[in-house]
């Protein structure tokens, strides 16, 4: 009901122009709907009214915007060079000429400044009005010059305490309601009084009320790419549940990932999305409609803040918040650390769209070599980044005792048990399984193999072998007397902090995936588990035959970290995010 209360406003023009973009901070938008038309007839009984963003699109599509008696506006648009501003005078004139000629009274002439519209009514005879102008943001923002032809924008940027660095974006993956609240927008060349009219009106006026500032429940959309393991869904939903917790937060997953189903039964709001690749579709068509569809969510919740947690951000997402209505949203990147050395930078480009770059603490980041601790991005942007305590679902789940955690899972109460939980990233059970079910007879072990919800069920050569199904693991670690486990982020941390018990880890040097040798190896080195090296096959006997008699003897490791830390600084970053686009 709500939307068929709102005001429809149907736009002709280019998509990514700015002022399609811009209009979304008139007090207005809060009651409005966009929707790029091609064709004025085709939107009878879709829109309410017309808005036209230059003289060019109005002269081709004239005839159908009278017949259509649509209420419709048409901006007119001075040149881009002085070459083009001559032909732009010519369309303006003959556009004038038409409509008096027609004697239409459905069409209304708009300029951007008072600047151009004096210079239009001359042009025209008619008079020419100038669109409402925007309310000036507060706050101090890095200065930006934009040329029309530069893809790459350069502006220096406050790093605190006087310093400054110099840093670089691409012009095209802004919407520019929210490239205002970033920069202040100037034009690089005084030749082109279109952007010098754009740039303006993106800067507003003193004395312009501010539209009321958006209210109610804080919300976030998470983008959860179809990734390798749930490492994505895991600690996305970490973050959420901490955001729902500590500040009411309404959290929509846009979800790519096998795993909605576990998203959902956490009590989430959920979108299934499939990938082209699901779909054998044509990877340019299904970016265009995932990018209408994504658009159609945007404009529907209005999030506070779009997330991503993923190595790069797909066009279909960037051109979503580009489209008309969609842009007064933040942007947080989740990207975690320990990417593999020869990872290159460019992996880090994706800074350039991001407000807030999130990296979750690491036990190991003290052997973290990859590019997110040594390198740089080509193209930072305006984004600021920030290091948290390790992310992770166990602070926010109810742990079971020892007889309830077995009891839930169908073990004996007596005896001893131990995990294997090798995650949907690793594919290589059949290397590791004689030594540990020898190992595990010869010390009197039950052997649990967790199946992940991604992976087929493990191979098992033991009729007596249990196999179950954990996720997530935390809640029923205290079923096990030590666990074997891969080195992904989320099992690691969920291992290694607060739980008490033998751990032997098996890390994969697969393509793609993070440095998890190096995160087992830092692990090894503080003595807060056994490692089995994929490089040293012929210490595993070894090793699981050592891990195997600590797991008999109820071993119990006391050096490792007893307790997860606060998320304070996250939330009230994201806090910040928030008024940063609700104004």
């Amino acid at each position: 009901m709500q939307s068929e209360q709102r005001h429809r406003i149907g736009i002709i023009g280019p998509f990514g122009d700015p002022i399609s973009q811009l209009i979304e901070d008139y007090p207005e938008d809060a009651q409005s709907t966009y929707l790029m038309v091609t064709n004025p007839m085709d939107a009878i009984g879709l829109v309410d009214s017309l808005l036209v963003l230059n003289q060019d699109y109005a002269l081709t599509y004239l005839p159908a915007l009278l017949e259509s008696a649509l209420p419709c506006k048409v901006i007119l648009r001075r040149g881009e060079t002085a070459e083009r501003q001559f032909q732009a005078e010519e369309s303006i004139a003959l556009l004038g000429n038409s409509l008096q000629q027609a004697k239409s009274e459905v069409v209304e002439l708009l300029a951007i400044t008072k600047e151009s519209a004096d210079s239009c009514q001359l042009l025209t005879q008619r008079k020419i009005g100038q669109m409402k102008p925007l309310h000036r943001l507060s706050g101090e923002r890095p200065t930006v010059a934009l040329r029309r032809d530069d893809e790459v924008f350069n502006f220096s940027f406050p790093l605190g305490s006087g310093l400054q660095e110099t840093r670089q974006a691409e012009k095209d993956v802004f919407n520019w309601v929210r490239l205002r609240r970033l920069a202040n927008l100037i034009a690089g060349d005084p030749n082109d009084l279109d952007m010098e009219d754009m740039t303006a009106f993106s800067r507003g006026e003193d004395g312009v009320p501010a539209p009321p500032a958006r209210s109610g429940t804080p919300t976030m959309v998470v983008v959860v790419p179809n990734g390798i393991g749930l490492g994505h869904v895991t600690r996305m939903m970490s973050i959420s549940m901490e955001l729902k917790r500590s500040k009411g937060f309404r959290v929509v997953f846009w979800c790519f990932s096998r795993a909605a189903a576990i998203v959902q039964a956490a009590g989430f709001e959920v979108v299934l999305r499939q990938t082209f690749s699901h779909i054998n579709a044509h990877p340019p068509d299904w970016r265009w409609w995932e990018r209408v569809e994504f658009a159609k969510l945007l404009a529907d919740v209005k999030p506070d803040i779009v997330s991503y947690d993923g190595g790069s951000f797909d066009r279909f997402l960037l051109n979503a918040m580009r489209t008309p209505g969609c842009g007064k949203s933040g942007v947080l990147w989740v990207r975690r650390g320990m990417m593999s050395p020869d990872t290159p930078e460019s992996i880090l480009n994706p800074e350039q769209f991001s407000d807030l770059v999130l990296e979750p603490g690491d036990l190991a980041v003290d052997a973290d070599v990859g590019p997110t601790r040594n390198g740089k991005a080509e193209f930072q942007g305006f984004c600021e980044n920030l290091f948290v305590p390790s992310v992770t679902l166990r602070p926010y789940l109810k742990d079971y005792s020892r007889s309830e955690a077995r009891k839930r899972l169908g073990l004996k109460r007596w005896g001893r048990y131990c995990l294997m939980s090798l995650g949907g990233a690793f594919g290589n059970w059949d290397e590791l399984l004689w030594n540990v079910t020898e190992n595990a007879k010869r010390n009197g072990i039950n052997l649990v193999w967790a199946q992940s919800p991604l992976a087929a069920p493990p191979v098992a050569s033991d009729k007596k072998t249990l196999i179950r199904q954990i996720y997530p693991l935390g809640p029923y670690l205290s079923a096990f007397d030590g666990v074997i486990s891969a080195t992904g982020y989320n099992s690691f941390h969920e291992l290694l902090i607060g739980y008490d018990k033998p751990v032997l880890l098996a890390p994969t040097n697969q393509d793609r995936i993070d440095d998890q040798i190096a995160r087992a190896r830092y692990a090894d080195e503080q003595g807060w588990c056994d490692v089995l090296y994929p490089t040293r096959p012929e210490e595993q006997p070894a090793t699981i035959a050592r891990f195997m008699k600590a797991v008999k003897s109820k071993a119990k490791i006391t050096t490792r970290p007893k307790e997860f830390l606060p998320q304070d600084e996250m939330v009230s970053r994201l806090m910040g995010l928030v008024d940063r686009y609700r104004n």
